[in-house]
């Protein structure tokens, strides 16, 4: 029986093992089959000798396809009109005048390392070579399968991976006709099927997700089937940590665990963000159970001496809040874990995470205006984004997220009320980006464009620097795509204002040792003092004291105005002074962007200083 080689390709960001890969390792592996995989990501990274730039490429949608041109469709293409450096535009008008000399560097070093990768092995040993396609590898891993194909063409050449699903995956084919077999959906299944199939003297027919060519024609088969979760074996990380002592040994303390407790999203299923296509066409939310995955953590950071764990999930299965990260936090084994979340969490939660050794965490915030929220189905409001980066910075959780704008037909006045907000909440953390929003294949703006107003929608004009290919193919090639709208050329003026605060906003947190501070401390004789250092304070330091002092400290989380007025007359008794003025005293609060108001509910901005002191060690004042 044949052997088979998995590889992963540049751009893959090394910090973490390829899952796919190592998952589809241990299911080949089951089925009696011999199974290598190969991180040549890693490899190439150490082959140009500068980590920084591969970082930087790695962390740019697409940016790194473009590398890998002038090897796969060659030197006349490179120095084309279309191909060359000048005509390279990326999603979001990434400035490129400081990449150009980084991305030709990188360019001249894609032909030698090719060449490197067909010494590197003995091909005669594998039947079947199978590459890993997501966002930022199709072009390099395109280029050594072309390598690897023209010298043994009876070898299997495979892609799976986003950038293979569905049309794409017919076009991988159509236009690569070195590429046999291209994997649509999961292929937990349909790869160890079809590689059984094959060497036992079939072609993969009858495999539910596999496109392959037979004949001369291309044979589709719809997309593969799901499986449940706790049936999956553990992924098998042996090659990945092998390939970082050869080739990234500095990297080993700072590498992480890659492990996939949930496939689709519990979310999604009942409302899509209208920009998003994580899940492609598999929006089914299903978990391993609680018991399956602890075992599943404890077993491989026991094996690998890795206590550095980062969940692969599209978004974080609530139930674990109750069951899985208690009890990783009771462990008490893991140094660092990395996940994804809503931001509709509870303080409980919040330092649930904290407790289990979360430090860094992405959340889908999007946006700060909850008209903006509901338009793009994001199930989240302001004021739940507001206090959930409030209690992120209290229990010292590094948020990593983004703001997202130019949605057709949105209210443009949403980003004026956005502006005005920022100065009240520098105190909090800043969001990483301020992009446009993308459209992307599967996400509803795609699947429904007529329905939101889009036009001339066409891949994306990066794909035009990266394949020679007409308009045509390019629209079945592409992941991301353009578009136009009415009142999109007004965008850009409109955003101007918020624009100018985000960043006023982040340099305050680059700028300075300690960011702003706006923080409260209730002390025995009931008053709560309030300390503040954001640039819009209207004083640094005052007392609040009665009801006004009530209110402050019940509103950590946001209160409805009928639920706060009744606890605030049971706590006050008969020296209530009445709705009316209680009302006024939050108004006033709100006014001095002390609190949030939205609709009939308010938040307290400050941050519960005995609990910043507890995490951070202490915290200067002034």
């Amino acid at each position: 029986m044949g052997r088979v080689l998995l590889i992963s390709m540049p751009f893959a960001r090394i910090e973490f093992p390829s899952l796919a890969l190592s998952l589809l390792k241990s299911l080949v592996t089951r089925e009696g089959i011999f199974c290598d995989v190969s991180h040549l990501n890693i490899a190439f990274q150490a082959f140009i000798g500068r980590s920084d730039i591969y970082k930087e490429v790695a962390e740019h949608i697409l940016m790194g396809e473009w590398v890998f041109g002038e090897e796969l469709f060659g030197e006349e293409w490179a120095h084309s009109d279309r191909g060359r450096i000048a005509a390279f535009l990326l999603p979001g008008k990434l400035n490129l005048r400081a990449a150009r000399d980084k991305l030709t560097f990188l360019r001249s070093m894609a032909k030698p390392f090719i060449r490197k990768c067909m010494d590197m092995f003995n091909w005669s040993d594998y039947s079947v070579i199978g590459f890993t396609s997501v966002f930022n590898q199709q072009v390099a891993s395109l280029a050594l399968a072309h390598s690897i194909k023209q010298r043994w063409p009876e070898k299997i050449v495979a892609f799976g991976g986003t950038n293979c699903d569905g049309v794409m995956g017919r076009a991988l084919l159509q236009l690569f006709p070195f590429v046999d077999w291209a994997f649509s959906g999961e292929a937990d299944k349909s790869f160890p099927q079809a590689v059984k199939q094959w060497f036992a003297g079939r072609p993969p027919e009858n495999i539910q997700g596999v496109t392959y060519r037979y004949d001369s024609q291309i044979i589709e088969q719809g997309l593969s089937e799901q499986v449940e979760m706790d049936s999956l074996p553990y992924p098998d990380f042996d090659d990945y940590f092998a390939n970082l002592k050869k080739w990234a040994p500095a990297n080993l303390p700072s590498s992480f665990i890659s492990l996939e407790l949930s496939r689709g999203c519990w979310w999604g299923q009942k409302h899509q963000c209208v920009f998003c296509s994580y899940n492609g066409r598999t929006l089914h939310f299903r978990h391993k159970s609680s018991q399956r995955a602890e075992a599943e953590i404890k077993a491989l950071t026991q094996r690998y001496g890795i206590e550095q764990v980062m969940f692969a999930d599209n978004i974080l299965d609530t139930s674990f809040f109750k069951t899985l990260l208690p009890a990783l936090a009771n462990w008490g084994e893991l140094e660092k874990l990395f996940l994804t979340t809503k931001a509709n969490l509870n303080r409980e939660q919040v330092h649930i995470l904290k407790s289990v050794g979360v430090e860094r965490l992405h959340s889908g915030i999007e946006s700060l205006d909850t008209e903006i929220l509901t338009y793009m189905c994001k199930g989240t409001t302001l004021l739940q984004n507001v206090q959930f980066l409030k209690w992120a910075r209290e229990y010292g959780l590094d948020v990593g997220w983004n703001v997202i704008y130019g949605f057709p037909g949105e209210n443009v006045e949403a980003y004026r009320r956005m502006a005005w907000l920022v100065p009240s909440i520098v105190h909090l953390q800043p969001p990483t980006t301020l992009q446009p929003v993308r459209v992307d294949r599967f996400s509803p703006l795609f699947k429904e464009s007529k329905r939101w107003g889009l036009k001339a929608l066409k891949a994306h004009p990066c794909y035009r620097s990266i394949y020679p290919f007409g308009q045509k193919d390019l629209d079945e090639l592409a992941y991301t795509f353009d578009y136009d709208f009415d009142g999109k050329n007004s965008v850009p003026a409109c955003i101007e204002p918020l624009k100018e605060e985000l960043e006023a906003w982040k340099q305050c947190w680059i700028q300075h040792r300690e960011p702003a501070l706006l923080a409260f401390e209730q002390r025995q004789d009931g008053k709560v003092a309030i300390y503040d250092t954001r640039p819009c304070r209207i004083t640094p330091q005052e007392e609040l004291e009665g009801e006004t002092a009530i209110v402050y400290l019940a509103c950590d989380g946001a209160r409805q105005f009928g639920s706060l007025a009744k606890e605030v007359r049971e706590k006050m008794g008969k020296h209530y002074a009445g709705d009316t003025n209680l009302r006024s005293c939050l108004d006033e609060l709100v006014e001095r962007r002390l609190m949030l108001r939205e609709d009939n509910w308010y938040l307290t901005l400050a941050n519960n200083l005995s609990v910043l002191s507890k995490e951070r060690g202490g915290l200067a004042l002034s």
